[in-house]
């Protein structure tokens, strides 16, 4: 099928643009744009603008001939035209073509993968949504339910069977459309208009029109919904969150604002709320309350590799530990609150039992060092177009350089992939410096294994690794420390605590180094390491703590 060309509003085009107006009109962030800067992809004046001209002209080569492989190339492969959609929908619901509680299917199976994934909409399906109402007493006649994020109405259609009062619903949405099949649903049950449904921003505080406090607030807000600076800085202050901005975290501090003290708050969330840095604050602030239930949903969502999890919590402050129900696979288990706070950045692993919890926190209080501010890391190099920049064959004026998929904990694959010397002309490269290390370690970036590689020969690598370099100073060698790295305990704590496909600095950082255990041994194996920790091995990947 061929691309649609980008339409350039002359109007919008003055004279010249900011890097954000052109970021603004392909839908990709700031840095791409400059990204695309740097490699000579777009040009700009002195004062950092870009001529409209020109940039017209770069819109017909991103849409036709030219493919580039960042994200603006991406969206616009996957064109969305959302007032056809609209239009298709809403004749669909106007001659009653289809089953009205199938509407909100069908809307979100004709949005775009692009489309969907920049506002985050991914409806919650209806075996989940009743799950969440588990939860709740079998009495809710009195009670007032909101769906702040209520999309096609999954939720709120819920509320009315657990038998919530049609009067006690509540429901918003920033998509007319969404919100005209969720009110259409209603009708449909009720043979009334309802009201207590509408068309507004809950993030925006003064247009909630209702401002008393709700029981209970079920929702599966928008993941990673894509906000402008001046929306992120502002939505950030909810509940004194530093860290975070993203729209989950946001819909949940001011879900938190509207609900009655002892109600009940469930969301439906991406795996990176229970583990990702960014979440940190946002996970205490949940461990201080009560929370019900953490609950693995697997992979729902269609075309979507990010699993989904549930978090039910009451709101109600705790002060001594207590027991919170774990599900993951099916198959539920108990873990105590102080196990998941005890975590680095409290990370809520809630695959691991509490005698894997134990474990985790002996290796934690056995004495050890971190890598936060003892190391210097570096990416590997980003050059903006691998097509275009790498060679397959070596000649003279390039460089061999070397991809995760390259690297093992002994050794390296032979190059096959070659680069100028030129680092100018590449879109982002780390300080030289740290290349040219006399010791340094490469590691794999993309993967749920740690897989150092000690290196001393200066090698050169892509952005599918990464590498360390420790300070003068460090107590131990760069090889002691790549053997650390690499031993099996270490790489079952990595798993067992971020349950991530990516390793990332944040997470390096908070692992313990056990530095000491080189006080006692001069050479490294996986068995002395053990013996050290008080740790014995009971299978492939099993560990327990050593009682005897």
């Amino acid at each position: 099928m061929p691309q649609k060309k980008i339409d350039v509003n002359k109007k919008f085009l003055s004279t010249f643009l900011t890097v954000s107006q052109a970021a603004n009109h392909l839908n990709v962030a700031d840095s791409t744009i400059k990204n695309w800067i740097k490699t000579k992809e777009l040009n700009v004046n002195r004062d950092g603008r870009i001529d409209s001209k020109e940039f017209e002209k770069f819109c017909k080569r991103v849409a036709g001939s030219k493919k580039l492989t960042g994200r603006a190339n991406k969206s616009l492969k996957d064109f969305h035209d959302h007032e056809g959609v609209k239009r298709e929908i809403e004749s669909f619901l106007d001659s009653k073509a289809v089953d009205i509680n199938e509407a909100g299917y069908i809307y979100e199976n004709m949005l775009s993968n692009s489309y969907r994934n920049r506002e985050g909409i991914y409806y919650t399906p209806e075996d989940i949504v009743k799950r969440f109402f588990k939860n709740l007493p079998d009495d809710c006649s009195n009670m007032t339910f909101c769906d702040p994020c209520c999309g096609s109405g999954n939720f709120i259609m819920a509320a009315l069977l657990h038998g919530f009062k049609p009067e006690n619903i509540f429901g918003f949405d920033i998509d007319p459309l969404a919100v005209k099949i969720t009110k259409q649903r209603l009708y449909t049950k009720l043979e009334t208009d309802f009201n207590n449904v509408a068309v507004l921003d809950f993030l925006e505080e003064n247009n909630i029109k209702n401002k008393s406090v709700y029981d209970v607030i079920f929702t599966n807000p928008p993941w990673g919904k894509k906000l402008d600076n001046s929306q992120k800085i502002e939505m950030a202050k909810y509940g004194d969150n530093k860290l975070s901005k993203d729209s989950t975290a946001l819909f949940f501090l001011k879900s938190l604002q509207l609900l009655k003290p002892g109600g009940v708050i469930g969301f439906l969330v991406q795996d990176a709320f229970f583990n990702v840095n960014s979440f940190y604050e946002i996970r205490q602030k949940a461990l201080s309350l009560k929370i019900l239930e953490l609950i693995d949903f697997g992979k729902p969502f269609k075309g979507l590799l990010t699993r989904a999890r549930g978090l039910i919590i009451k709101n109600s402050s705790v002060k001594s530990d207590y027991l919170i129900n774990c599900e993951i696979d099916k198959k539920n288990y108990l873990r105590t609150r102080s196990s998941f706070e005890k975590n680095p950045k409290s990370i809520l692993n809630i695959s691991k039992t509490e005698q894997e919890a134990l474990l985790i926190e002996h290796l934690f209080s056995i004495k050890h060092i971190t890598l936060k501010g003892r190391v210097r890391f570096g990416m590997g190099i980003v050059t903006g177009n691998n097509r275009e920049k790498c060679r397959k064959r070596f000649k003279k004026g390039l460089l061999p350089v070397f991809r995760g998929k390259d690297i093992f904990k002994t050794s390296l694959n032979r190059s096959t992939c070659f680069i100028e010397d030129n680092f100018s002309v590449l879109q982002q490269v780390a300080p030289l410096e740290l290349y040219m290390a006399k010791e340094k370690l490469i590691y794999r970036f993309i993967s749920s294994d740690l897989v150092f590689y000690y290196d001393d020969e200066q090698k050169i690598f892509l952005n599918s690794a990464n590498m360390i370099v420790p300070d003068e100073d460090f107590p131990i060698s760069v090889k002691a420390l790549c053997q650390l790295l690499n031993s099996e305990i270490i790489n079952w704590l990595f798993k067992s605590l971020f349950e991530t496909h990516k390793v990332l600095r944040t997470d390096l950082e908070s692992l313990p180094v056990h530095v000491e255990y080189f006080e006692i041994h001069s050479e490294f194996s996986d068995d002395t390491y053990l013996e050290y920790l008080k740790i014995k091995k009971t299978g492939e990947g099993l560990f327990e703590i050593d009682k005897g």
